[in-house]
């Protein structure tokens, strides 16, 4: 096998680990903050539409139970797409770890000496 540059194996990691951190500020994102997630409205939304945080509240046995989820609207209509998002969230996560996987394997392994008996 040939072997790898110190600079790709760095940056191997270093994308697997921003891959990896992403999955939580998407879904902090998606959740609190919905409008921060602007640059993927062109993937998640048609045309027109931009991404907001719905809200609804019910109630059953439980008492009052409120569902948020991630829609995307123009005023008129709401289209949802809290499972695109949860798609594209575990398809980071899956690609940094894969990434991660990927960088273990490629790495050089280190020798490492087994216990030092002392021979008398």
């Amino acid at each position: 096998m040939k072997k790898q540059s110190p600079v790709f194996h760095r940056t191997l990691l270093i994308l697997a680990l921003f891959t990896i951190l992403m999955c939580p500020v998407l879904f902090i994102g998606g959740v609190f903050f919905p409008s921060s997630l602007g640059f993927l409205e062109p993937v998640l939304c048609p045309s027109g539409m931009h991404l907001d945080k719905l809200t609804e509240s019910m109630s059953d046995a439980r008492g009052n139970v409120t569902a948020i989820y991630l829609a995307c609207t123009d005023g008129r209509e709401q289209v949802d797409v809290t499972g695109r998002m949860l798609i594209i969230l575990f398809g980071v996560g899956i690609l940094g770890v894969g990434l991660l996987v990927t960088w273990a394997l490629i790495s050089p392994g280190k020798k490492l000496d087994g216990p030092k008996i002392a021979m008398e």
